[in-house]
């Protein structure tokens, strides 16, 4: 699992073992406490804060925004009586750039004091408006020389400071800092099958970005950010229906895609013009995601060889709620899809979790210790 050591001193924080994971989404903030470690965790607390829709909809201001958030963060953690201190959250988009990097062998403590030279030639944004994260995965051979394989990670800093701000500014002091993609691995990590090796792709389709994670054997090879999420579907149903955005939602939820013969056979038995046209707008939206998802995985291939066979895709976040999108999935990458439930293996009592597969982000970054760091 990757943890995000940016060039922020949060040392007073090691050993911590109090911490509430936030995840800040578009529509919504999760919020995820667990204690235990390894693979034995139990629930402490899980919550899900609508963002008003004036907020979502971005007819505010950054800094009116922002406030916002933190006065939704406070009262929800004065309600749920949290008293974690520490917190961990994540970052992702166009300002997160992930690489993998094959440098000439070099030892965890040379590439920490050269990272940023080491790093310039890979990363596409001024090296100095840039937090640097690595891992080291191993040595590989390639033509007799051996080098380092390693996950290089760059934000840019105005967007890690924005996080950052708000949790101080809620009273929490940031622990750990993380990437949406590497939250999705801890998570899967701590739910999957033990002693199981298989090559998985997590698809955490939000409300605007979709994170690619292709998993082998425990690794991430493959990490990406697409810009086709959840709402891209319901803008399309708004546009063709004449819809607002509540409606639109409802139609995708209720309706969905039609995938089987069957189902679309259905659907004109029984006159369900409603569920024939939804599909028809929605499929369009599916066919981009996933031709998106197909260059992922033939970079994949292209990296390690078709040799290598993927088990599975694990859909996630709240654009997995799509009637039928697994299905869809299935179908077109000819791989068996899957909802991703983030709890599978986490002793949740009896606390009522609705739509637990918007909280795979959340759950793997309240997995994260600061003695990681």
């Amino acid at each position: 699992m990757f943890n995000m050591k940016f060039n922020i001193d949060f040392s007073s924080l090691l050993g911590s073992k109090d911490l509430i994971a936030i995840d800040i989404g578009s529509f919504s903030i999760k919020m995820v406490q667990l204690k235990g470690s390894g693979l034995k965790w139990t629930l402490v607390k899980a919550k899900t804060i609508p963002i008003p829709a004036e907020v979502v909809s971005q007819d505010v201001n950054p800094i009116e925004k922002k406030s916002i958030l933190i006065s939704l963060l406070k009262d929800s953690i004065k309600q749920e009586k949290i008293t974690a201190k520490s917190a961990s959250i994540s970052v992702s988009g166009s300002s997160v750039v992930v690489r993998y990097v094959k440098f000439p062998k070099i030892s965890k403590e040379d590439l920490s004091k050269s990272i940023q030279f080491e790093a310039e030639p890979y990363i596409p944004f001024d090296i100095k408006e840039v937090n640097l994260g690595f891992y080291i995965i191993g040595e590989v051979t390639e033509e007799g020389q051996k080098k380092t394989e390693t996950v290089l990670v760059a934000a840019k800093k105005d967007i890690v400071q924005q996080k950052i701000d708000i949790l101080q500014e809620t009273g929490l002091v940031p622990a750990i800092i993380d990437v949406d993609a590497f939250a999705l691995e801890s998570c899967y990590e701590i739910n999957k099958e033990p002693d199981i090796q298989e090559m998985t792709i997590i698809v955490n389709i939000g409300a605007n970005v979709t994170n690619v994670t292709i998993i082998e054997n425990g690794i991430s090879r493959v990490v990406r950010d697409i810009f086709i999420g959840g709402s891209t579907f319901t803008k399309a149903l708004q546009k063709n229906f004449q819809a607002d955005y509540k409606q639109a939602e409802e139609m995708k939820k209720k309706h969905g895609l039609l995938v089987s013969i069957e189902d679309k056979e259905n659907a004109l038995k029984d006159d369900n013009k409603d569920a024939l046209q939804v599909s028809n707008v929605l499929t369009p939206v599916a066919h981009d995601l996933l031709g998106e998802i197909h260059r992922s995985i033939d970079f994949f291939y292209s990296q390690r060889g078709e040799q290598q066979v993927l088990n599975r895709v694990l859909l996630t976040g709240g654009g997995a709620g799509m009637k039928n999108i697994e299905k869809y999935f299935t179908q077109e990458l000819k791989i068996q899809s899957e909802i991703f439930d983030p709890f599978k293996k986490i002793d949740i009592h009896s606390i009522k979790i609705d739509n637990p597969s918007e909280y795979a982000i959340a759950v793997g970054l309240a997995t994260r210790n600061t003695k990681e760091k």
